[in-house]
């Protein structure tokens, strides 16, 4: 089995688990503000087709439908799929069709669609580049492309904490990217950059562990140092815990990278 192949298997394997913890609109997910702070940079307008790559159950497409022609959402997990078909029909939403799909083969001509977007997708790809190449790929002349994901601090030490307490969570966690390495990768993907933001997004660490099933002893052991980096002050978990009216909650900080073809 390839290392692709074991990536597809544990993703199908954990958002079986995860499919329908995603309605919940007390997630960072959901949340509305966020989803206009993407819109923000879009420039939506109705003759648009756009392709929402690893769309999960279709939450940022269903955000989109509404203001463009159509929406194409592809993902590998058939139970977020049936998820998402689900929350369609239950809001009467008829211009978004889904497909299973491999976000590394987009099953589309070139220059298909007016906007090809991802979000919250990367951190699970094995080789976040090559995604890039294919969305570019299916971007029309002109057409934009944006990626929206969690990033790593910066420093080396802290991106290897963080992303190994991720992965403790998720094991379909594969790394968050750093900004320069987005900045990177869209310029070597020939992408004039339009637009470069981040936003911290406070999330609740219990909602988190409950989103993927975390393992009973795994969710233990994260609870524990969380708590001990709370108590010590010392840097532990690369996730920068905070009590919040007795919630325990940290940040995570979120990219916003638009680019034209």
């Amino acid at each position: 089995m390839s290392m692709l192949e074991g990536n597809e298997k544990v993703v199908r394997e954990e958002f079986k688990k995860q499919a329908r913890g995603f309605s919940n609109k007390l997630l960072s997910l959901n949340n509305e503000e966020l989803l206009n702070w993407i819109h923000n940079s879009l420039n939506l307008k109705k003759e648009m087709k756009v392709l929402d790559v690893a769309s999960g159950t279709g939450i940022l497409s269903r955000s989109i439908a509404p203001f463009v022609n159509h929406v194409n959402a592809i993902d590998l997990s058939q139970d977020m799929i049936d998820e998402g078909i689900r929350q369609n029909k239950r809001m009467n939403i008829t211009n978004i069709d889904f497909k299973i799909a491999h976000a590394e083969q987009l099953p589309f001509d070139h220059g298909t669609f007016d906007l090809v977007i991802s979000r919250l997708a990367f951190h699970h790809l094995i080789s976040p580049s090559m995604v890039l190449n294919e969305m570019c790929r299916v971007s029309a002349v002109s057409g934009s492309v944006c990626v929206v994901d969690m990033i790593s601090p910066e420093n080396d030490k802290l991106y290897n904490l963080y992303n190994r307490y991720e992965r403790l969570r998720d094991p379909s966690h594969t790394y968050a990217l750093k900004e320069t390495e987005y900045v990177k990768m869209f310029k070597e993907n020939n992408l004039d950059i339009q637009d470069v933001e981040t936003i911290e997004v406070p999330i609740n660490a219990e909602r988190w562990l409950t989103l993927t099933c975390t393992d009973d002893i795994i969710s233990g052991k994260i609870r524990k140092d969380i708590e001990l980096e709370l108590e010590t002050k010392n840097v532990i978990t690369g996730l920068f815990p905070f009590s919040d009216n007795g919630e325990i909650k940290f940040k995570q900080k979120w990219i916003k990278i638009l680019g034209k073809s």
